[in-house]
């Protein structure tokens, strides 16, 4: 380092720490049931009704107050949930390994092999396993529910605190939630759509 003309030894003293801030996984909601309502709706796709009566959603605002619930169970922001659940089935269309009918809204054990992921008995446990897979990627705290997320053991606890990082190609650990490039910065992006609603 120059300093006055002459060049001085750098030495760990020299160093500053940061934190990289980012959206946090945990914590308050900043979104309502009306808004997630309300940007489903604009992305021009039609609620599955007909699918998810059988399995204790039968309107869009009944799954759009399961997902505020199951997320506050465990202390995952909505908005959270909401986005990725969207992501990743498509505005709840599939079409992708998972089926409709295994009430799987994050993907929970389809991997980049083919396998078709976990199936659960209703909305409200899929959502509920899907925030407790969040939660596992954010935090080292326990559990507030009995587990039904039947891949949470395989976390590395607390590995992703940020939504920006839960893709395994942002993640300075290298875990992550899928392999997609920018994985988690969609989801960001799809929150922030959400908030102006």
């Amino acid at each position: 380092i120059g300093v006055a003309g002459a060049w001085s030894r750098f030495d760990e003293s020299d160093l500053v720490s940061a934190t990289v801030e980012g959206s946090l996984i945990m914590g308050m909601s900043q979104c309502s049931v009306d808004q997630m309502v309300a940007y489903y709706n604009s992305a021009g796709r039609t609620y599955p009704a007909a699918t998810y009566s059988n399995y204790g959603a039968p309107t869009l605002r009944r799954f759009c107050e399961l997902v505020y619930e199951q997320a506050a169970a465990e202390g995952v922001r909505a908005e959270v949930l909401f986005c990725q659940a969207m992501k990743e089935t498509g505005w709840l269309q599939f079409g992708g390994q998972v089926l409709p009918t295994q009430c799987n809204f994050g993907g929970i054990g389809a991997t980049d092999g083919g396998a078709h992921g976990a199936t659960f008995p209703n909305v409200a446990t899929g959502l509920l396993a899907q925030a407790q897979h969040l939660k596992a990627y954010a935090t080292i705290a326990p559990l507030n529910q009995t587990c039904v997320d039947p891949r949470y053991h395989l976390v590395p606890k607390g590995c992703a605190p940020y939504v920006e990082i839960l893709g395994q190609k942002e993640n300075p650990t290298g875990h992550g939630w899928a392999t997609a490039e920018g994985y988690g910065l969609s989801i960001v992006s799809m929150m922030k759509m959400l908030s102006r609603y």
